[in-house]
């Protein structure tokens, strides 16, 4: 009975030595629990169809993590896509293994402009700024407890960081006027400090009556904004000049919303 018992080992190919496997070896690592050695052949891991990064599925049950697969087709969407190659199950979801440990979260939060807003970007005086009621809608927030809605003027930011912040406005002078020498100048600030570029706004220069867009006009900026925990973020509008000249009424178009995206980069 000893002999076959040898004689399978043998077959197999392996040796087992004070709880050390070894196949192609007869003297196993002594720190691996496992030692495969071949000059020429690989290990062939279990071939699976995965359905979605965020899916078990065609596994069921427990899946502990360090479970390894190798995924043989494309599937799923967005950041849930998978293609062929390793996967190892992490907390709930398929990963390749080198984004392990590497993997960043981003998240980001948008916001929109009330239709009814009646803001006036341009105030009565260079010294009077304005705030803007920018944050009147939630479009979506992937962590209220990041993005803190104060009111429609103000965003709590509750965590340090590298912050991007696109401002995308939709404004309209009203009523239009020729030649029109009104401007306003544009930013964000935290806690009531210069936070981002200090952006110029130019009404249209043309006859009304010639080209109808009724005053409309657009604005845009993307800023890099690092702030620190409970910094106050709004956006504010400074008269460009004083003088006759420079009167006017700047609202946001009613006919498109305008909106602010904040995006935490780390």
């Amino acid at each position: 009975m000893k002999n076959i018992i040898k004689i399978i080992v043998l077959l197999l190919g392996y040796t087992i030595s004070f709880g050390q496997v070894g196949i192609g070896t007869v003297n196993p690592i002594s720190s691996s629990v496992l030692d495969i050695t071949s000059p020429n052949k690989g290990v062939l891991i279990p071939r699976v169809a995965l359905s979605a990064a965020d899916s078990k599925s065609p596994l069921s049950g427990n899946i502990p993590n360090g479970t390894m697969v190798f995924n043989t087709v494309k599937a799923g969407t967005g950041a849930a896509a998978v293609v062929p190659g390793i996967y190892v199950w992490l907390d709930s979801e398929w990963v390749f293994p080198a984004s392990i440990g590497t993997k960043a979260v981003v998240k980001a939060a948008k916001f929109n402009n009330l239709s009814s807003s009646i803001t006036n970007f341009n105030p009565f005086s260079v010294a009077s700024p304005i705030n803007i009621d920018m944050f009147g809608s939630t479009v979506f927030n992937d962590d209220p407890l990041i993005f803190e809605k104060l009111n429609n003027y103000q965003i709590r930011i509750n965590e340090p960081g590298l912050y991007l912040v696109n401002a995308n406005l939709a404004l309209r002078q009203n009523p239009a006027v020729e030649e029109s020498e009104l401007h306003d100048y544009i930013h964000f600030n935290l806690d009531g400090v210069l936070a981002s570029s200090n952006i110029s706004t130019v009404v249209p220069q043309y006859n009304p009556s010639d080209i109808n867009i009724n005053g409309r006009f657009a604005f845009g900026s993307i800023s890099y904004i690092y702030a620190n925990a409970g910094q106050i973020l709004s956006l504010q509008s400074t008269r460009g000049r004083d003088g006759s000249n420079y009167n006017g009424t700047v609202n946001f178009d009613p006919v498109s919303l305008s909106s602010v995206t904040i995006i935490k980069l780390h």
